[in-house]
């Protein structure tokens, strides 16, 4: 009979993806930490929207490796029409976690 607690402290985004994880495992989420805990098998793979956040990854670090050319180009412009793109960009990914 499991009737001990453990409380920890997460972010509001770490717990959204407890949450989703445990969800998507089929799991309520003291038993997908317990089997975490544990070393138990999960079996999960990428979700469309786990892809997406990994494309969405790829075009920041793009955005960002051309800011750092354009500051070795000295194209000050350049650097801050990419620089607020690239802030827009990981906004808008950000609120799917509010």
């Amino acid at each position: 009979m499991k009737n001990e607690f453990i409380k920890i402290r997460v972010s509001r985004i770490e717990k959204k993806v407890i949450e989703k994880k445990a969800l998507k495992a089929g799991l309520s989420i003291s038993e997908f930490i317990r089997r975490l805990a544990f070393e138990k098998e999960l079996k999960s793979k990428l979700t469309d929207e786990e892809i997406e956040c990994y494309k969405s990854l790829s075009k920041y670090a793009e955005n960002f490796r051309r800011i750092s050319n354009l500051f070795k180009l000295g194209d000050i412009t350049g650097i801050k029409e990419d620089a607020i793109e690239t802030g827009k960009l990981i906004r808008e990914h950000l609120r799917k976690f509010q």
